[in-house]
């Protein structure tokens, strides 16, 4: 029961890049390697403007003369997964930020299969290392895979509630669903999709909102891939969707290619050998930076600015250092540590008899700390909880680390007094938690 960006690099100024548009290998969207089972600051990300894809642009540095000179968009890399990606990434999210620091990319996303269990270490690393963190997933949709871009915490909850409802009814690990279903859960997400059917990419845009889905480009030097993407960005253009480039990641470095190609062989209960169908062909699904991309996309330039302005656009702040609870309804005229207050002085009269001055001292003390720590309505619940089952004759108490805590005591959430026992307060809580 216990509680528990770097700076922002200049950025190029506003410039609307040319409309190409750029097709992904068709083999590609398959996803070789792919799967939908999960596994195992110097600065913050500044604040955006409201979420707009239609207010999406990317930049020119003007000097003075109203024709403006053109600047390159840094490359920022929208599909990559970690080893949070069972059996499919061969990174750790801190190898693929620390490569990314490397490469001077400005922000990354993690988008794993069927979840998000690799945001926290992603945010941790990315704000260590000075890399704007943004967090997606890869999920499967209609039975093709799309990525999916939270903008903002409230993207962030749509999608944690689309991924939810995309494990309900699956294998254990499994995660997909319908285009009906994550059009109920549309608010504040981009779509990215390697598909290559006219049909598929128009009923995105008509499902999620045309502004919001990109036709999304892969090369890894496959003597398709330059047709692939003609015909893509030809489709592209002709339903009126951006390009975006990715290079659908799933290693940090060339050298863990024999890696992934051995949890690849795993996953199919394969050799290497037999496995070899499922493997990629080359080791280029590393993170690449801006100058390579540029060498694979020359002919695309849309496709390769459009990353870096979705980065601009994304802001989720998993801010685990504020505590946030449900709220608590206190009687008229009442806070929630004001109520607390008075539930503890009746609690501590029932307890303590008399009340000696080393229990008002500690009990004044631990009540503080909690009005400084904004914990008050946490207490609340869990007394409330612990009345409940009182009164429907259901057995429960606290346990570990609350039972240090007097306030827990008075108010019936634990059954040990730690003034009879010498207990630590700052074992259970502390000012700077």
């Amino acid at each position: 029961m216990s509680p528990s960006a770097r700076a922002a690099r200049p950025s190029p100024s506003p410039v609307r890049s040319p409309g190409r548009s750029t097709p992904s290998p068709a083999g590609r969207s398959r996803r070789h390697g792919g799967t939908n089972r999960s596994s195992a600051s110097t600065g913050r990300p500044s604040s955006t403007t409201p979420c707009c894809a239609s207010s999406i642009t990317t930049f020119r540095a003007t000097n003075g003369s109203s024709s403006g000179c053109m600047t390159e968009a840094p490359y920022v890399e929208l599909h990559s997964h970690s080893n949070f990606s069972f059996l499919d990434g061969g990174s750790h999210p801190y190898e693929l930020a620390m490569r990314a620091a490397e490469l001077e990319m400005p922000a990354l996303a993690i988008t794993d299969h069927g979840g998000v269990y690799g945001a926290v270490r992603h945010l941790q690393a990315c704000r260590k290392l000075g890399v704007k963190p943004i967090i997606g997933s890869a999920l499967e949709v209609d039975g093709e895979e799309l990525i999916l871009i939270a903008r903002n915490l409230s993207g962030y909850s749509n999608l944690c509630r689309l991924l939810s409802h995309a494990h309900a009814d699956q294998p254990k690990g499994e995660a997909r669903t319908t285009l009906a279903k994550a059009a109920e859960h549309r608010g504040d997400l981009f779509y990215l999709s390697a598909t290559d059917g006219e049909s598929r990419l128009r009923g995105l845009q008509e499902a999620l909102g045309k502004q919001n889905v990109f036709s999304e480009l892969h090369h890894h030097l496959q003597p398709e891939d330059p047709w692939v993407l003609e015909g893509r960005a030809a489709m592209a253009k002709r339903c009126g969707a951006r390009l975006v480039a990715t290079n659908q990641v799933h290693y940090h470095l060339p050298g863990r290619r024999r890696l992934h190609d051995v949890l690849v062989a795993i996953r199919h209960r394969a050799t290497l050998e037999e496995a070899r169908p499922h493997l990629f062909p080359n080791s280029e699904h590393h993170l690449k930076g801006g100058a390579e991309m540029r060498r694979l996309f020359k002919e695309f330039a849309e496709a390769l600015a459009t990353p870096w302005e979705i980065a601009q656009e994304c802001d989720v702040d998993l801010d685990f250092r504020k505590v946030r609870f449900p709220g608590y309804p206190v009687p008229n005229g009442e806070t929630p540590f004001s109520y607390l207050y008075k539930l503890c002085f009746e609690g501590v009269r029932e307890r303590y008899r008399p009340i000696t001055p080393e229990v008002a001292k500690r009990l004044q003390r631990e009540l503080e700390v909690i009005e400084k720590t904004g914990l008050a309505e946490f207490f609340l619940i869990n007394w409330d909880l612990m009345q409940f089952a009182r009164d429907h004759g259901v057995p429960g108490q606290g346990r570990g680390s609350a039972a240090d805590s007097i306030v827990a005591y008075v108010l019936g959430i634990t059954r040990v007094d730690p003034i009879a026992h010498n207990l630590l307060f700052e074992r259970f809580l502390h000012e700077e938690m």
